[in-house]
């Protein structure tokens, strides 16, 4: 069964990651449950989204006018805008909606159903 903590704060879908399903614990795993020290990540990004109490920065209300997510995803480069259009999609239909369109990729991110024809 698929969790938003396969979701990373940026929009990224970590549940098709070879190393996250081996290793890897990807944004969240053991923060959320406090087994890892939040205060000691490197990430800006992963430290603001979870202690702000959000899945992913799509979540929060700063996230139009924050300088952590927006200097993120305006990074040259066609997954910045991928995860963007990850984002966006979560605001608009919820995370449920967003596990549900990724449950058939094989990447990081991949297509929505209203693009599906």
């Amino acid at each position: 069964m698929n969790s938003t903590e396969e979701i990373g704060c940026c929009g990224a879908y970590c549940g098709t990651c070879r190393e996250y399903q081996k290793t890897c614990k990807g944004c969240k795993t053991g923060y959320l449950d406090g087994s890892r020290d939040l205060s000691r990540a490197r990430c800006k990004m992963k430290k603001c989204c979870l202690t702000g109490g959000h899945i992913t920065c799509g979540d929060c209300e700063e996230y139009d006018r924050c300088e952590i997510i927006q200097s993120f995803l305006n990074h040259p480069g066609y997954k910045y805008g991928k995860y963007k259009q990850a984002l966006e999609y979560i605001r608009a239909h919820g995370h449920a909606a967003f596990l549900n369109a990724a449950e058939h990729w094989t990447g990081a991110y991949g297509k929505y159903p209203e693009q599906d024809s």
